[in-house]
């Protein structure tokens, strides 16, 4: 898949190709339509928020669900999704 990535602290970034990653347990694979870039990829360039490197780059995505980990019973392969800037909750509400 393509994606912007982030080599390094301070680096260039980068569109290349890199490995399709495999949704986990309760995960779902989004086929990336669109996607935010903004300030806050500055930040985790300059190694502000504590990101690994190399660092994919890019946040609030909206696209199609393209496959589904193990448990999700709330979405489905072909499903439009947005993902908002969130990255954990207490899980109570969908």
């Amino acid at each position: 898949m393509l994606a912007a990535v982030v080599p390094s602290v301070n680096g260039k970034w980068e569109v290349k190709e890199t490995p399709t990653p495999r949704p986990g347990t309760n995960e779902v694979l989004i086929k990336i339509h669109a996607s935010g870039i903004c300030y806050t990829d500055v930040h985790a360039t300059k190694g502000a928020l504590g990101v690994k490197f190399p660092y994919t780059i890019g946040h609030e995505p909206a696209g199609e669900v393209v496959a589904l980990g193990e448990g999700v019973a709330t979405r489905k392969v072909g499903d439009r999704v947005g993902v908002p800037w969130l990255q954990s909750t207490c899980g109570r509400c969908e």
